[in-house]
């Protein structure tokens, strides 16, 4: 769960927005989040195309999967194919990439203001994807929890091709990911849906995972220590309960 300040009263504020929330998810006219599925995430005559991604399928074997818990954030690391070039510039061919989704006030620009926090929960606001390079074997310094399993090559094409819907695109190609920002080490991307707390970033973590059958329904999953519990075929590779608060993504 949210812990320490700013998080103190994020689940009773929460809780007590849920109906305006709801009115708004109801007239936008738009899912809340859901990346690359919805023309109606697009302006009119947008170059912006949300076709999915072309992925081609890996070479045959075993390709490993984690899922970090950072303690109020998760996050999806991957095992990248020989001969991808998915990862962020300068790194395009790392071993590994951990692609994750937030609200952009409060992940990218990390304003912790109480009106940051308070639309963050209560209205929709706009969001990035993250993508950071890894090498091999991923380090996980800092994560609460870590979860691993191993998938084949049909299985990690279906999962990339989920995660590279996040990211707006145009003919093909990501939009040009935003300036660097400190302390992170990989790269912000403008994506589509809208963040709301009942969709946030652990809810879209179980949610591109359940597109390639690798967890459950993402459905009432708000923090971060309820995705392990929606997971299939994951094993716990790494606990802290305590890990330090330099959130590491």
């Amino acid at each position: 769960a949210f812990t320490g300040t700013p998080f103190a009263n994020v689940e009773r504020i929460a809780s007590s927005s849920l109906r305006a929330r709801r009115a708004a998810a109801s007239s936008s006219g738009s899912p809340a989040l859901a990346p690359c599925t919805s023309s109606s995430f697009l302006p009119k005559h947008s170059s912006i195309s949300c076709a999915a991604p072309s992925v081609p399928l890996p070479p045959p074997g075993t390709y490993r999967v984690f899922v970090a818990d950072w303690g109020y954030h998760t996050s999806i690391i991957v095992e990248q194919p020989r001969g991808f070039a998915l990862g962020p510039p300068g790194r395009e061919r790392a071993p590994f990439l951990e692609y994750a989704w937030g609200d952009r006030l409060f992940y990218m620009e990390s304003d912790y203001q109480p009106q940051a926090i308070f639309a963050t929960l209560v209205l929709p606001t706009p969001t990035v994807a993250y993508l950071d390079a890894w090498p091999d074997p991923p380090q996980f310094s800092g994560a609460r929890a870590v979860y691993e399993r191993t998938v084949d090559a049909a299985t990690v094409r279906a999962l990339l091709i989920d995660l590279e819907r996040t990211f707006r695109r145009t003919d093909g190609d990501r939009l040009a990911p935003y300036p660097a920002v400190a302390p992170h080490d990989g790269r912000f991307y403008p994506s589509y849906g809208h963040y709301f707390w009942i969709h946030d970033c652990n809810w879209w973590t179980v949610a591109r995972l359940a597109s390639a059958r690798l967890a459950g329904s993402g459905a009432g999953g708000l923090f971060s220590g309820q995705v392990a519990s929606r997971l299939h075929g994951f094993h716990r590779v790494l606990s802290n309960e305590n890990p330090p608060t330099n959130d590491s993504s």
